[in-house]
């Protein structure tokens, strides 16, 4: 007999559980209500949270949601979208033709929410969410989603099974949503010939654009900050700011664009457009060698702006190698392009002014420690970019000397120099390259001071060595002298 009322107890406790069970949907579907009127406050935060996970991810309650509003929202037709995701099922993939590509895809979109946290999503597109999600917030809340491509959850985002491969225009997703599944699916859609990925950003740095970056520069695209955004994607009200990766046509297309902002010195637009100018390849190439015929002052800037904004691969790539060295700091030979005499600070000091006097050598290897040098930027950030010239050998900086000789030229010497100098500008240069006889590069450098460019003179000394000297260029006379070559130095060759 005992034995039998343990087993009914345990009958009992059986059927208890069964009906616990049951009642749990009731039990989170009232402390979803509770919270919603605002019963528990701030003390309810996590039963909220639980509360609103269920309801969001049930797929009972998916089932049984209101439809999406197609009133506010333009309804694309999509026979899966109010179906839960269909596994290995073999769907009819969209666009049904490759020659008909999709408009726009958004990832974790529900569609146009106004609300009042602002406005987010768009009324024309395609929405990859999760299966089970509901608009979130608006008057649509609690509705299902619009033109919904169903993943399985938010970091398993592949709709390999509903998109084909490179078959989108527009890709939108906010930053914060970016993660592997998802970086990988927006490359795959993406069309890199003619498509184009929007992501919105809530604030300056986001990690995330990392992989996704990586990513799509497989394909040839690459980022443009804050670049103009077509009508139909701006009066989102929730983000900062965004970042567009263009296709190789856009990136050619706004070619002109950046070329326009070297050659007027706008060093901060070229800064924004730093990560995609590689997308250019070849016409980069001869974008460069148009800038140092057509705007010789603005190319090192151009080269200084892209090295220190990230784009340092794109100054070795693209530039001329003498590029590369000026703007790293670089230790460099600075040869005279007549004389082949390469410049070198004194042995010895002037007694008149403890400084030593620049020459052109024409004895030492040029792996000696004399002939190396350093080009520094004496402003850095500034959009009128100077350098000084420092002798790592000597630890001194070339400056021009007041005195004018009797031709109006100043002397050169290797000097100390002091950041709150007021004349620190006798130690600032500005580096212009030239395409001389249209086959040799070479460089101008021009004092910021004294307004006179670095030549050699024509006599030399016992030891023929000559003197460095600024040229006045009210004086007629053989401009060759003031051109320079630029290499890497080496301790060794």
């Amino acid at each position: 007999m005992e034995c039998y009322e343990v087993v009914e107890r345990g009958l009992r406790c059986r059927r208890s559980l069964y009906e616990v069970v049951e009642r749990v949907y009731e039990v989170v579907e009232r402390v979803y209500e509770v919270v919603d009127k605002g019963l528990r406050m701030r003390q309810t935060s996590d039963v909220e949270l639980m509360a609103q996970n269920f309801k969001m991810h049930s797929s009972t309650v998916w089932k049984l949601a209101a439809e999406p509003n197609y009133n506010t929202n333009i309804d694309q037709d999509f026979p899966y979208s109010d179906l839960p995701h269909q596994g290995a099922s073999r769907l009819v993939k969209i666009p049904v033709s490759l020659n008909d590509l999709i408009r726009h895809v958004d990832y974790f979109g529900e569609g146009r929410v106004v609300s009042t946290r602002g406005i987010s999503g768009f009324a024309n597109c395609y929405n990859v969410n999760h299966q089970y999600r509901l608009v979130n917030s608006g008057p649509d809340k609690d509705k299902k989603i619009p033109n919904r491509i169903p993943v399985l959850s938010y970091t398993d985002c592949d709709t390999s099974a509903y998109v084909k491969d490179n078959s989108v225009l527009t890709v939108t997703v906010a930053a914060e949503r970016l993660n592997s599944s998802c970086t990988k699916d927006i490359a795959r859609v993406v069309n890199n010939d003619l498509g184009m990925v929007v992501v919105f950003i809530t604030h300056d740095q986001s990690p995330e654009l990392t992989e996704l970056t990586n990513e799509l520069k497989k394909k040839g695209m690459f980022p443009n900050i804050d670049a103009t955004l077509p009508h139909e994607l701006q009066g989102l009200t929730l983000y900062d700011t965004h970042v567009a990766f263009l296709n190789s046509n856009d990136l050619r297309t706004r070619k002109d664009e950046l070329y326009n902002n070297v050659a007027n010195g706008n060093y901060e637009s070229v800064l924004s457009m730093s990560f995609y100018v590689a997308g250019l390849g070849e016409e980069l190439d001869a974008m460069v060698q148009r800038l140092i015929r057509a705007a010789p002052r603005h190319v090192v800037p151009f080269a200084y702006a892209l090295w220190r904004g990230g784009a340092s691969d794109v100054v070795r790539k693209h530039f001329p190698a003498p590029f590369q060295y000026i703007v790293s700091e670089h230790a460099v030979t600075i040869v005279n392009y007549p004389y082949d005499q390469a410049l070198k600070l004194d042995s010895n000091i002037n007694s008149r002014n403890n400084d030593r006097a620049v020459w052109g050598d024409s004895r030492l290897p040029r792996t000696s420690n004399r002939l190396s040098w350093k080009f520094v930027p004496g402003c850095k950030g500034s959009l009128d970019l100077t350098f000084k010239l420092y002798n790592t050998d000597c630890n001194l900086f070339v400056r021009m000397d007041d005195v004018p000789d009797s031709s109006g030229d100043k002397q050169c010497w290797g000097s100390t120099t002091d950041e709150q100098n007021p004349n620190g500008d006798k130690f600032k240069y500005y580096v212009e390259p030239e395409m001389y006889n249209d086959t040799d590069l070479v460089f101008f450098i021009t004092n910021v001071h004294q307004k006179q460019r670095i030549k050699l003179e024509v006599a030399a000394d016992s030891c023929g060595d000559r003197l460095a000297w600024g040229n006045n260029f009210n004086v007629h006379g053989d401009t060759t002298r003031n051109r320079w070559v630029i290499a890497k130095w080496s301790s060794s060759q």
